[in-house]
């Protein structure tokens, strides 16, 4: 069996289903495997971001984590 190399969608992919399955949430507390941040964090974002973390994986998803993990960067 032939083992191909993943392409770079199919690793954010990737990336985003392993985060969500995570118990880590990015500041290093305990979050609740399928949701993308700890309550703390989640608490802090804007409703929109917070809304739009809802989207599915492929939907909206990736835009929605990336902005909030920039906007709680800041």
């Amino acid at each position: 069996m032939e083992t191909r190399e993943l392409s770079q969608k199919e690793k954010d992919r990737l990336f985003y289903v392993n985060m969500l399955k995570s118990d880590e949430c990015i500041c290093g507390r305990w979050k609740r495997p399928k949701m993308a941040f700890c309550y703390q964090c989640y608490k802090r974002m804007p409703r929109d971001i917070q809304l739009a973390l809802y989207n599915r994986i492929g939907a909206g998803f990736e835009a929605a984590y990336n902005e909030a993990v920039k906007w709680l960067d800041d």
